[in-house]
């Protein structure tokens, strides 16, 4: 049998827009009772918690403090709660503009999650967010799937044909070492120094399966632009697009975004094939200098 973890990622007290809604997000121009909530997650980490004990090897939660760190503390349904300090971490990483954006709060969190799972002999390790209620018996399925096919599990498929470098990060997992890998570049490498989570995911995949790679020159990672990146580096993700295990419609039905039914149009749509555009030189040589400096210190 295949031993598989689950980690369960994110802060306790989730603020964000409704799940009903989540595909207007963008659009949404004032923040109301009708448009955003703070939602609980504490009763949604249980619940997840207790359904993975019947399929999952281990089960670790990452979060950040909040009022309920007794109660996870002391309950049995966790393998590991990991209890990360928010202050400490906005003050080293945000105050210091080590990282420019917020979103390498959830990287924290994950890279912390796979530390401790390192030496637990592991075949595969997925992950979910903590405002998220899915069905867990479909998850193992799915991760099992994609064992079989030696690949990794992702959310969806291509919204738009010309963002095919980014990947959404509600779920995803992959063959234990590689995650583990993946993780620690994911946090440690800065890769562009705008933009948010899902191109970062992707960069920092094909980073960790392709960099060594005799083909590759490390700058071509370090691309400016999502769209027209390095024809080199986009033809590796069409590449993936079509190995990667993609859960399906039926996957979602009855799950929840912050307690709410989650927009059917965030998994309901037709995915679009990659477009391969013409590459355009826009790299960025500072943030590529500072990760060859520090590479070169370690």
């Amino acid at each position: 049998m295949s031993k598989i973890a689950l980690i369960i990622q994110g802060p306790i007290i989730s603020s964000g827009v409704r799940g009903p809604i989540l595909r207007d997000k963008n659009l949404l121009t004032k923040k109301n009772d009708k448009t955003f909530v703070d939602y609980n997650c504490f009763n949604n980490v249980i619940t997840l918690a207790k359904n993975a004990r019947n399929f999952f090897n281990y089960i670790v939660l990452s979060t950040w403090e909040s009022e309920f760190n007794q109660a996870l503390l002391e309950n049995n349904l966790f393998d590991k709660v990991i209890i990360n300090n928010e202050s400490s971490f906005e003050n080293i990483y945000i105050k210091h503009n080590i990282f420019n954006q917020n979103y390498k709060k959830q990287f924290h969190t994950l890279n912390i999650g796979s530390d401790f799972l390192k030496d637990k002999d592991l075949d595969f390790v997925v992950k979910v967010r903590t405002d998220l209620f899915i069905n867990l018996e479909k998850l193992h399925q799915e991760c099992l799937n994609a064992i079989s096919k030696e690949v990794a599990l992702i959310n969806n498929g291509i919204r738009s044909k010309r963002r095919f470098l980014e990947i959404d990060d509600f779920i995803f997992g992959s063959e234990a070492n590689f995650f583990f890998n993946w993780m620690s570049n994911l946090l440690n490498i800065e890769f562009r120094d705008w933009g948010g989570s899902h191109h970062r995911l992707m960069i920092a995949y094909l980073w960790t399966k392709y960099k060594n790679s005799f083909k590759f020159r490390e700058i071509l990672f370090f691309h400016k632009d999502i769209v027209n990146n390095s024809k080199s580096i986009s033809k590796k993700a069409i590449q993936e697009w079509n190995k990667f295990h993609i859960l399906n419609k039926e996957f979602w039905k009855d799950s929840k975004l912050r307690g709410e039914g989650l927009d059917i149009r965030y998994y309901d749509f037709e995915p679009e094939l990659p477009l391969l555009e013409k590459h355009k030189i826009k790299y960025n040589f500072r943030l590529f200098f500072k990760w060859f400096i520090n590479k070169n210190r370690k």
